[in-house]
């Protein structure tokens, strides 16, 4: 089967350097985070009135220098990584190198369409952090993201672009306050990241106000990792020595983690129409993990979770999609024989690292020999089954 146009359910956005500078309370402006080069072409990172590269260590060990440099990895899709890694700090290549479409939503579109995509639900790149910032900067900060997305990236895509809004869940009250601004604004998803806030991890019921307003609201969940050292999870808790190690281990370990979390903790048992999306993860490991967590559940849960009523494969059934980066073509095939395929979507993570304009291409060599029906599905019709364009 040919297959000549995708869904994307996990894009990516470069958000202005300057954009919570400018459009911050006033009173904010010098606490919010900006990224720039300066008159010499040295790339600077700021955030609480400080300047990242002056520092001697960050929140989580992190070296200053590894995130500046890490920063260039998220517009990086077909660059030789040589230059991310660069010492020289004028030769390096930054976020503010990324090209212009990632920026602007109607070249992203031109870019999209150019390039076999139909539809793309969107999310951002330095706001993935964002909702984890302090606490009177994650607000004012998450609103103007959402705003900007909302108004000036997505506004002229007929539909084609959707924007998902960042909720600053490090403080519960103001998330609560955004997800209802993002529903009453035409939103049709929020994120989270799928790291503990400041030790406290979503089972907690203190959350429960937010899984119960993104419920009520009918918004979609999105889990979307962010494996860095700042809050606990697979990289601060092993140590991970640098980008690489946090690439390969942190998403899938710090998704199987909240997951686990939010099932044991009865999160989903309480509200069972959460639809809850399973971002940038991988997806070959969910059937023989989940038969993994319900033969656990079966012996231990009645003493040690005795609010996880529902079979783990059985939730995801329920309320749960998951991505599967388009090219993967062993994760596609694992997903296809225990998963249905009208619970899979594709995923660009355009203009990341790890993305490719060839993605068509890709995804054909990657389906090959698989049912048809199977590959439309995942080509654009859960996407477009989580999504509807009418």
């Amino acid at each position: 089967m040919e297959v000549t146009e995708l869904g994307d359910a996990d894009g990516h956005v470069i958000e202005p350097g300057d954009l919570w500078v400018e459009r911050m309370p006033k009173d904010l402006r010098d606490m919010g985070p900006r990224f720039f080069r300066d008159a010499d072409g040295v790339f600077h990172q700021q955030i609480y009135g400080l300047d990242i590269g002056t520092l001697e260590v960050m929140q989580g060990g992190m070296r200053p220098r590894d995130m500046l440099q890490n920063m260039g990895l998220a517009a990086a899709m077909g660059q030789d990584l040589a230059r991310v890694f660069c010492d020289d700090d004028r030769d390096r290549y930054t976020m503010v190198d990324a090209p212009e479409w990632t920026r602007d939503g109607a070249k992203r579109l031109a870019f999209n369409l150019e390039h076999g995509v139909g539809r793309a639900v969107l999310f951002p790149t330095f706001m993935l952090a964002g909702g984890t910032f302090q606490p009177h900067v994650a607000a004012a900060a998450c609103r103007v993201y959402n705003d900007w997305i909302l108004d000036d990236y997505c506004v002229r895509s007929r539909g084609r672009l959707i924007p998902v809004g960042a909720l600053p869940i490090i403080d519960v009250e103001a998330a609560v306050a955004e997800a209802k601004r993002c529903a009453e604004r035409g939103f049709r998803a929020v994120f989270i990241r799928t790291n503990p806030v400041l030790g406290k991890k979503y089972s907690d019921r203190g959350y429960d106000p937010v899984w119960r307003t993104i419920q009520e609201t009918g918004l979609k969940l999105g889990l979307h990792p962010l494996p860095v050292w700042d809050q606990d999870g697979t990289s601060r808790g092993f140590k991970l020595k640098d980008i690489m190690a946090a690439s390969a281990l942190g998403f899938p370990l710090d998704m199987m983690h909240t997951l686990y979390d939010m099932m044991a903790g009865g999160v989903f048992d309480r509200f069972p129409a959460l639809q809850t999306m399973i971002l940038e993860a991988g997806c070959g490991w969910i059937p023989s993990m989940f038969e993994r967590w319900e033969e656990h559940r079966e012996m231990f849960g009645k003493v040690k979770a005795p609010e996880w009523k529902t079979k783990p494969m059985d939730i995801f059934l329920r309320q749960m999609m998951v991505t599967v980066e388009a090219c993967e073509e062993i994760d596609i095939q694992i997903a296809l024989r225990y998963l249905p395929a009208d619970h899979i979507a594709l995923a660009s993570d355009w203009p990341h690292y790890d993305g490719t304009p060839d993605l068509v291409a890709g995804f054909a060599k990657a389906t090959a020999g698989l049912r048809a029906e199977d590959v439309q599905m995942l080509a654009t019709g859960t996407l477009e089954r989580w999504f509807p364009s009418h």
